[in-house]
């Protein structure tokens, strides 16, 4: 009884440690960060699935939305029914549907982390690192469709590892494990299949994995039929239900893979870099030399790093080529750091001299980021009001002390207490830095629904220059010059202009401007607002 309690009170700590840190990195201030294209569409397409009824077959601007499956729309929909009234004004609401995503991608790691290795130790490094890894916590805070379908599928690959493991027919997780490949694809399609399933299978083939895939080989490939009967009922849906639109959209996709965003092939060689602060660990534990005798005791140490470089030779195949997509790379990579840490904490002498080097390198590249903090605070001040010289001189004085934290622990050799207070240092930025600054809420000078009033009794026109995000900011599609020959004009309507000193396109010289608002975001790019009324001809 003493024995089980004592182990059962550090695994208590852990599980309280990673749910903290997760919730700094995924839940606290989920509505700071600015909406970017692919979000904005997910929110104004479940907008509309609101305001119509069309959920199955949604629309963006009035058109069909087919490009991407609805499931990640449907649960910001339901979010915005459940949390906001059906309005999606609020950010905070709409990303609680990827900021949970976000948390069974982190879950499903560490308990496949746990199974394979049989430490909590390796399954909570890998967590905590996954946790705090610049592209993860940005997908997880922005609401598009990589998060679900990657979040999803990793759950499978759980089920799958526990399958391929398990001495016994494992008949209901066969049936959960088709169920998560069929809610991955419902998310986005094959893209997880490809980037994350390909290479894992590959992966466990490779190193010891075969007797088990055989065994269990009728159970996977049910597992794998549930899983793609259920992708495909929306699709072929949606090719009944609207075959032209379909047959469109499907060419469109496959002429944006080919020349849309292409950049050469070793543009994902930076995969280490989407770690952030991590970058010098996640090169450390790609070099077999140095990280495999500290990785191998606890898992084959080719089956992270051959599903971590699967991923990314898979995804420069492909022409179309953006920083987002290396997502998928960070599961199997921290999965890596989180066993290499493990090891070098488990015998810092088999890390030998270059992993204590590593090790101290990457905790004077966190002093220095701490450090370069409150610089940073005192250099865009001017974009925050709310703070003041006291706050200023509480986060110089919290990041001095962090600094010193860091440097007393790389001497005193203490380095499980190193990694700790790094992780806290992440949490504690994510809780109290945006609380402290009080950055406007969507990246955005005004409220969203001070900006939509403005504009909600007529037409918006713009002159081109406007973002397609700033369409979801206006709460509706605006207008273009030469559409208005098409409507008939109100005799008061707005226009909305990113150029600074906007002039009226001739299609409104007949307007005169009256009221006018101007809105900012963090980048100090201003969007204009003017209200237009018709001269008065009499």
């Amino acid at each position: 009884m003493t024995a089980d309690r004592s182990r059962l009170i550090p695994l208590l700590g852990v599980l309280i440690g990673l749910a903290l840190l997760l919730y700094a990195t995924l839940f606290a201030h989920r509505d700071v960060l600015g909406v970017d294209i692919m979000e904005a569409r997910n929110l104004i397409t479940a907008r509309e699935m609101i305001e119509t009824g069309h959920w199955f077959l949604p629309t963006l601007h009035g058109e069909p939305r087919l490009a991407k499956p609805p499931l990640p729309t449907w649960l910001t929909a339901a979010a915005m029914l459940t949390g906001n009234e059906g309005q999606d004004t609020d950010l905070s609401v709409n990303r609680i549907p990827s900021a949970l995503a976000g948390l069974l991608l982190a879950v499903s790691l560490f308990g496949l982390t746990r199974h394979w290795t049989r430490s909590t130790a390796a399954a909570a490094w890998a967590t905590a690192f996954l946790a705090t890894s610049y592209m993860f916590v940005l997908m997880a805070r922005r609401n598009s469709w990589d998060i679900y379908c990657h979040a999803f599928m990793l759950a499978a690959l759980w089920g799958v590892a526990v399958i391929v493991d398990s001495p016994v027919p494992r008949r209901k997780l066969t049936a959960g494990t088709g169920l998560l490949l069929g809610l991955s694809g419902l998310s986005k399609g094959p893209v997880s299949f490809y980037a994350l399933l390909l290479p894992f299978a590959v992966s466990i083939l490779s190193t010891g994995g075969w007797k088990g895939v055989r065994a269990h080989g009728k159970e996977l490939g049910l597992a794998l039929g549930i899983g793609i009967a259920l992708s495909s009922v929306w699709f072929a849906a949606a090719w009944l239900a609207m075959p032209h639109d379909f047959s469109r959209m499907v060419a469109t996709e496959q002429a944006a893979w080919l020349v849309e965003h292409t950049k050469p092939f070793w543009f994902y060689l930076q995969f280490p870099l989407m770690t952030g602060i991590w970058v010098l660990l996640a090169c450390a534990a790609l070099w077999p030399g140095h990280a495999r005798p500290l990785i191998d005791p606890l898992l084959p140490y080719w089956r992270p790093v051959m599903w971590s470089l699967g991923c990314v030779l898979l995804l420069m195949i492909v022409p179309e080529k953006k920083d987002r997509y290396l997502l998928p790379v960070l599961v199997p990579l921290c999965q890596l750091m989180g066993v290499y840490v493990t090891g070098l904490l488990r015998d810092t002498h088999k890390g030998g001299r270059l992993g204590r080097v590593l090790v101290h390198a990457n905790a004077a590249l966190f002093g220095l980021v701490c450090l370069a903090v409150p610089m940073a605070l005192i250099w865009l001040r001017p974009r925050f009001p709310a703070l003041d010289g006291l706050e200023l001189a509480a986060v110089t004085l919290a990041a001095v002390l962090a600094a010193a934290l860091l440097y007393r622990l790389c001497r005193s050799q203490h380095l499980t207490a190193l990694f700790m207070a790094e992780f806290s240092i992440l949490g504690m930025c994510g809780l109290a830095l945006p609380a402290l600054v009080q950055p406007a809420a969507g990246d955005m000078s005004m409220p969203l629904a001070e900006i939509r009033s403005f504009t909600a009794d007529g037409p918006v026109f713009s002159d081109r220059s406007l973002k397609f995000q700033d369409a979801w900011v206006i709460g509706k599609k605006p207008l273009e010059p030469d559409e208005c020959s098409s409507i008939e004009l109100p005799d008061k309507i707005y226009f909305v202009s990113r150029r600074d000193n906007p002039a009226l396109p001739d299609m409104l010289q007949g307007y005169e401007p009256m009221e006018r608002l101007a809105v900012s975001d963090f980048s100090g790019q201003n969007m204009y607002f003017v209200t237009l009324k018709r001269h008065n001809t009499e």
